[in-house]
């Protein structure tokens, strides 16, 4: 398991505990952000139930939930880990709190990646995301390959050859900003 937290790429990331309920709420009641994104209660205290039973799965080893911030700890944005089988596991739930800059979402993504690939030892990970989110799909075709599409979402996985390929490209571009 990943020594957390882990100050990487200017950005400290660790797991999500309770008292980070009302970020994540805000996060996932933003009107941009929540179109992309399934839909939750706007109660304070609904988040805070999620994330103790979140809190067990993560005991067991079935689900990781990250927050990351800068290094004034200011938080930043979210990503999880879940449907954790044999070598493979789904990456998703994606926020990042609105005007930031974007460089700070590519620095998280290479750290999960970093993650489920070297840490973790994964040797497949998968995604779905929203058709409707034109930019995102546009950023993860360049590294997954798609295997099927509905009404909503297009589905895809990543190898570990397609993960180093990504990590060349990403860390060429954060390398001058760090």
């Amino acid at each position: 398991m990943i020594q957390l937290p882990a100050h990487q790429y200017g950005l400290i990331f660790r797991l999500v505990e309770e008292q980070d309920a009302e970020f994540i709420l805000s996060l996932r009641t933003d009107p941009r952000l929540a179109k992309h994104v399934s839909p939750v209660s706007n109660e304070l205290e609904a988040q805070q139930a999620w994330i103790r039973k979140y809190k067990e799965r993560e005991a067991r080893g079935l689900e990781y939930y990250f927050l990351y911030t800068d290094e004034q700890n200011e938080p930043l944005g979210v990503f999880r880990l879940y449907n954790i089988e044999h070598n493979t596991v789904t990456s998703g739930s994606w926020l990042a709190k609105s005007g930031q800059d974007e460089l700070n979402s590519i620095r998280a993504d290479l750290f999960l990646t970093t993650a489920i690939f070297e840490e973790f030892k994964f040797d497949r990970c998968v995604i779905d995301v929203r058709k409707d989110n034109k930019k995102l799909l546009r950023y993860h075709k360049m590294f997954f390959t798609v295997t099927s599409e509905d009404d909503l979402n297009v589905y895809m996985y990543m190898n570990a050859a397609d993960y180093q390929r990504k990590k060349e490209f990403l860390t060429s571009i954060i390398q001058p900003s760090i």
